[in-house]
């Protein structure tokens, strides 16, 4: 094939799949306007104090996250309304905008600033710290201490690293029998196992398919896992990176039957490990997939319980 029509038809294909992600951000946007303008269409049309918009966000959050999945939690729905409010109709530039950016944007109350700085973003290519930045330099500006900062819910970082991967134990530390090496399983389990027998080597992953065996509260639970080498473990992992409320408070309990629902329709997971807390349970992002069966494609495309939790708001983030 000549090279000169390979690299047009490539440059094309970059250029479509531009065009598409950048007309399904727009749509996002759009779409997350409307929502908002459905919320507050509802609250004037019941009781307008805080108590019925509360508990219209509320339970408008469990049932959509019910249906449709992440990206509804209560602090999501809060924003959307805020961005209606702050929007009689979404023109030029804000179209362009994402939705971070817009959300970055909501502490601004005058509509003439807010257009200021969203030509600013398109101009500069502002990154979201300068427009974080950006922001506060002109509510201090307006001395405006009143103003409500958004509800942001943050990323949870985690590596998503293959099955079994496996690191060498140092020789000094454990000999090693004849042809044969000796790996770190994880939690403090070390294996002499013919070399020719692993098949991922290099720095541990710590990511092992596992089976939830039960559930003791919206962020701890019980799980077999398998270590390879026909070596399992029944250890109890402790969600890392988050905090959920304690049993006992309506918030814990909704907490527990979130992760119990979840678990129990999916109890085939995939967990990547870390250190111990103070209580010797270890640290676990944790990934699950509806209907998958697939260690393999759990720990590729599995969704992230501990950052469902957070967008929920069925947890806090922990530092």
């Amino acid at each position: 094939m000549n090279k000169s029509l390979q690299k047009n038809t490539y440059s094309q294909l970059l250029k479509d799949i531009t065009e598409l992600y950048d007309y399904a951000r727009r749509a996002l946007v759009e779409a997350y306007w409307q929502i908002g303008k459905r919320i507050v269409e509802q609250e004037q049309q019941g009781e307008t104090n805080a108590i019925y918009g509360e508990h219209l966000l509320s339970r408008l959050s469990e049932d959509l996250s019910e249906t449709l999945g992440s990206g509804f939690s209560k602090r999501n729905l809060y924003n959307m309304r805020r961005f209606y409010l702050a929007h009689e109709e979404i023109l030029q530039p804000a179209a362009k905008l994402t939705w971070t950016q817009h959300v970055e944007l909501l502490p601004i109350k005058k509509s003439t600033e807010r257009r200021k700085l969203e030509r600013l973003i398109i101009t500069k290519k502002l990154s979201k710290e300068q427009i974080r930045q950006a922001v506060q330099e002109v509510n201090q500006a307006n001395s405006e201490s009143s103003v409500i900062p958004p509800v942001l819910i943050p990323s949870l970082e985690c590596i998503r690293a293959a099955l079994h991967t496996y690191a060498l134990v140092d020789k000094t530390k454990a000999p090693y029998p004849r042809r044969m090496v000796v790996v770190d399983c994880g939690f403090n389990i070390w294996r002499n196992v013919p070399r020719n027998q692993i098949q991922h080597l290099g720095k541990a992953s710590y990511t092992y398919p596992a089976r939830v065996e039960s559930v003791i509260d919206g962020d701890t639970i019980w799980a077999v896992i398998d270590c390879g080498f026909d070596t399992f473990v029944r250890e109890k992992l402790r969600f890392h990176k988050i905090d959920t409320p304690e049993l006992g408070t309506p918030e814990g309990e909704k907490a527990r039957r979130y992760v119990r629902r979840v678990l129990k329709a999916s109890p085939r997971v995939v967990v990547c490990t870390h250190s111990y807390d103070k209580y010797a349970r270890y640290l676990a992002d944790i990934f699950y997939l509806p209907g998958v069966s697939s260690y393999e494609r759990i720990c590729s495309d599995g969704l992230y319980l501990n950052q469902e939790l957070l967008d929920k708001g069925l947890a806090q983030p922990v530092y």
